[in-house]
């Protein structure tokens, strides 16, 4: 028997798994679309079609001809999207849709009136709006059939459950959903009163293990160990070597990401002050520290400006990104109006592409740059900064970084999320030692 790591990487965009040998070295992937019904901005999907999508890249990844003929799984870990989730009955039953994290339904006048702004935030480390779990779980009691719900279980949670798992709440996850306070790290009884007692009862943290995979999934699969992997942006953090006392992740794909490790927990006061600036704190993948984050729609937007200029493939972004660096832009200024999309402003006769480019890059960095500096301000400057994703390969978007935040390094890890969960099995399974804060994991 050959035995082999599976990391599983339940996104937005699509659901990925690869199997990596005990060397760290990647056999087999394979990847399907998160299965999202869209409705204007609206995005659902049904927990039976996630479920189809898991079995079939699952079976995608141990047909792939990289997985060895004696290829055995040993484990398996799950990472996945934050704040969306599954509510179930007493039987395990989904009772509804899986609603997205960046979907606007949400009660959040519930919990305006009956907990209080300043409460919420300096409890949970949020910010009061439709994105925290708990909105949407008031918004489905008020508007679905949910009257027997008995468990709620974030998307890599339940994922875990489905391959043969007991329900359990993993550290970093339970930190999204508003119904765990982040600085007592134990369930907010606040907002459990609202919605019941859902979470289920052992939190446990990425790399522990929580059961054995089922019968009912690829042979070669059966009897691994499973592990919830949390975040997908932290097990990204955490493959990329940039999950360590202090440092400063960013991850710049469709979204941009900053995620800041710092021992916890922080203070309520902390927590309020950090929410208004949109600044997040929640539990982390490493023992005993929270993680600061923030998130922007960076690469969106640079995908929808490059559209605009005509640079709809990789040589000719390139290029104009490289004639950037070298042209002024004048009085061209981009706004993120938020969801009515961007507005660009200083257009005359002598604008050209490049100028475009360069003011769009720039204004847009400099959203995040701002959370950088506001994480400073409350717990000191990064040791280390890593940057991963394919927008810092863009040559204006890594001189504007270089700028911002001084010297840092890129990580070349292909498939962080799914890489970091397959750490996290190699951990759950008892091939790689759980490293401390200050270090970085390591394949035998």
């Amino acid at each position: 028997m050959r035995p082999v790591l599976v990391g599983l990487d339940v996104g937005t965009t699509r659901v990925k798994a690869i199997a990596v040998a005990a060397d760290g070295s990647v056999l087999a992937e394979s990847a399907v679309a998160t299965p999202w019904v869209h409705d204007g901005p609206q995005a659902e999907m049904a927990p039976e079609h996630l479920a189809q999508v898991l079995r079939d890249v699952l079976d995608g990844v141990v047909r792939h001809p990289g997985w060895p003929e004696d290829g055995r799984a040993i484990g398996i870990g799950i990472a996945s999207m934050a704040e969306a989730g599954i509510l179930m009955d007493g039987s395990g039953t989904p009772l509804a849709p899986i609603i997205a994290w960046h979907d606007p339904r949400g009660d959040v006048e519930t919990l305006r009136s009956a907990v209080g702004i300043d409460a919420f935030e300096s409890h949970v480390g949020m910010r009061l709006n439709s994105k925290p779990s708990v909105t949407k779980l008031l918004w489905l009691q008020g508007n679905s059939d949910v009257g027997s719900a008995a468990t709620y279980l974030s998307v890599a949670e339940w994922v875990a459950y489905l391959l043969g798992a007991d329900p359990a709440s993993e550290l970093c996850l339970v930190s999204r959903t508003g119904l765990f306070d982040v600085v007592a790290r134990a369930p907010w009884q606040a907002t459990l009163d609202l919605v019941g007692d859902l979470l289920p009862g052992p939190v446990v943290t990425a790399g522990d293990a929580v059961g054995r995979v089922g019968d009912d999934w690829p042979e070669p699969m059966r009897g691994a160990v499973i592990t919830i992997a949390g975040m997908d942006h932290h097990a990204g953090a955490f493959a990329s070597g940039a999950a360590t006392s202090q440092a400063l992740f960013d991850s710049m794909g469709t979204a941009e990401a900053l995620l800041r490790f710092t021992p916890g927990p922080l203070t309520h006061d902390d927590l309020r002050a950090l929410a208004v600036d949109d600044i997040a704190v929640m539990w982390s993948v490493i023992p005993d520290h929270v993680c600061l984050l923030a998130a922007f729609l960076t690469g969106l937007s640079l995908e929808r400006i490059a559209k605009t200029i005509g640079a709809t493939d990789r040589d000719q972004r390139l290029r104009i990104a490289s004639e950037a660096l070298t042209t002024e832009r004048g009085s061209l200024s981009l706004e993120d109006t938020a969801h009515d999309g961007l507005s660009i402003r200083g257009i005359d006769d002598s604008a050209r592409p490049a100028a475009l480019w360069r003011a769009s890059v720039e204004d847009l960095l400099a959203l995040s740059e701002a959370s950088v500096h506001r994480m400073t301000e409350i717990v000191g400057p990064p040791s280390s900064i890593v940057i991963a994703g394919g927008w810092i390969k863009d040559p204006m978007v890594a001189a504007t970084k270089r700028a911002s935040l001084g010297e840092f390094r890129v990580s070349d890890v292909d498939e962080a999320g799914a890489m970091g969960a397959a750490m996290f099995a190699a951990i759950a399974a008892g091939v790689m030692q759980r490293p401390s804060a200050s270090e970085t994991p390591r394949w035998s």
